[in-house]
């Protein structure tokens, strides 16, 4: 009886680790299945893909247990839906081949089989999969073989069939996959129309923010901001509409439409409150406010207040690191202007801030005139002021007529200095010793901040744009 107990107990325990891994793994596959339901695909890729990590556990370590089926069943579709197709398909396989059991699990093995056959271009072998679901007792079961079924369809040339497969389909998902469709084959006003709808509807998907971009690099501006509008006045919620806004004031920033995009921004961040669009439309607020600020101090009091509404933001740490690095050239004691003409360089090139960049660009050819980077100072500034452009290029010529910059200016070369010109190498040199108390100055800082936290600093990013 003594010799019974230990191997009854090391038994109780083995049966507990697999029980324990297929649970674990239900319980990722569970959440993968709610995130999936909200249209949170990438969260949901990652649940999936631990569910399918859990259950190889068990088929690995228990390949004999009576748990190899379910870990079999987890893996394989765990690896589906987290595009893990190449792991996935020898699992399914597996578990489809077993005695049928005619269960809704042998269903959502063969959806996700069906699915990775599309994905790999094994178009007619998949629809074998997906068209016998479209009887399934389940309406999301049915809905996915529609639509995958028709990509297979479309992937063929068979938009007959496609359509025919789309009418089992819910009519949000049907749209959406015709949308798609007709973006892709250029049939833009047909894809428009859906797009109307849906957004009516307020039927938000994180691929409206692509689809917004395709539209507007084909010149489909209106119905960007069409769309937009549509979704404002939607039931969609608070954080889909202000994704929305902020997508649509980037796009309009970056065409140079500042004020247009501030109002866009604007209401992002009223109805995103703390979300994250909402602090990426804070920091790009701030971006904007800058251009028309003409001393460094108030710039960096723009950024400052800032902080804490968009702390977190790849746009916020970049304008915070950015200020730094031109604080510390704007304060270097150089005679020759190096410095300060690249202080402005970088203000107007990685701040956004034209109006110090010109005022900097003026003060060096009004204080140190004999300076080899006044005459360049002089370009810089007629470049950010056009208006003001033949002032400032005929000052350059009288002041500086055998400098080199003017030369490049009328299209005549230089054959004195050719391609060298002083100036250029005052610059590289003010650079490269900014660059290292700037470096050393990020250093010091994430080290004090590393302190205080207990994490590991990371790595010093590279010098600004």
């Amino acid at each position: 009886m003594k010799r019974i107990a230990p191997l009854l107990a090391l038994t109780l325990v083995a049966g507990c680790a697999y029980f324990n891994g297929i649970y674990n793994a239900r319980q990722a596959e569970k959440r993968g299945d709610r995130e999936s339901d909200r249209g949170r695909d990438a969260a949901a890729a990652g649940f999936y893909g631990i569910a399918a990590a859990k259950a190889e556990t068990v088929l690995v370590r228990h390949s004999k247990s009576g748990w190899s089926d379910d870990a079999l069943y987890l893996a394989g579709r765990g690896w589906a839906l987290s595009s893990q197709c190449d792991r996935a398909v020898p699992r399914l396989e597996a578990f489809l081949a077993l005695p049928s059991r005619h269960d809704e699990r042998s269903e959502r093995a063969a959806l996700a089989l069906g699915i990775c056959r599309v994905k790999l271009s094994q178009h007619v072998p998949a629809r074998e999969l997906l068209v016998p679901l479209l009887r399934s007792r389940n309406s999301k079961i049915t809905n996915l073989a529609a639509v995958w079924a028709a990509r297979a369809s479309m992937a063929l040339g068979e938009n007959d069939s496609a359509l025919v497969y789309l009418r089992g389909a819910s009519a949000s998902a049907a749209e959406w996959e015709l949308a798609t469709a007709y973006l892709s084959q250029r049939r833009f006003t047909a894809a428009e129309s859906l797009l109307v709808r849906r957004a009516e509807q307020g039927d938000y998907r994180p691929d409206i923010l692509g689809v917004m971009s395709e539209l507007w690099a084909a010149g489909r501006k209106d119905a960007v901001l069409r769309l937009a509008a549509t979704y404002a006045s939607s039931r969609a919620r608070r954080v889909e509409k202000a994704r929305i806004h902020l997508a649509a004031g980037d796009l309009l920033m970056a065409q140079g439409q500042d004020s247009v995009a501030t109002t866009h921004f604007i209401e992002s961040q009223r109805l995103g409150r703390d979300s994250i669009p909402a602090r990426e439309a804070t920091a790009r607020l701030t971006l904007l406010s800058l251009g028309t600020l003409a001393t460094l101090p108030d710039i960096e009091a723009a950024i400052v207040r800032s902080h804490e509404a968009a702390d977190g933001t790849a746009l916020q740490r970049r304008l915070e690191q950015n200020l730094l690095f031109v604080k510390i050239l704007d304060a270097r004691t150089d005679y020759t202007g190096s410095s300060l003409f690249l202080a402005g360089e970088v203000a107007r090139d990685s701040l956004g801030g034209g109006g110090y960049a010109h005022a900097v660009f003026k003060r060096i050819a009004a204080t140190i005139p004999n300076a080899p980077v006044a005459p360049k100072a002089l370009l810089a500034a007629a470049a950010l002021r056009p208006d003001s452009a033949q002032t400032y290029n005929a000052r350059l010529r009288e002041q500086y007529a055998s400098s080199p910059y003017v030369l490049e200016l009328e299209g005549r070369d230089n054959p004195i200095l050719g391609a060298v010109k002083p100036a250029e190498t005052l610059l590289q040199q003010a650079w490269t010793a900014a660059l290292k108390e700037y470096t050393d100055s990020l250093t010091v800082r994430q080290r004090a901040a590393s302190a205080t936290t207990n994490a590991q600093p990371a790595p010093v990013p590279p010098p600004p744009a």
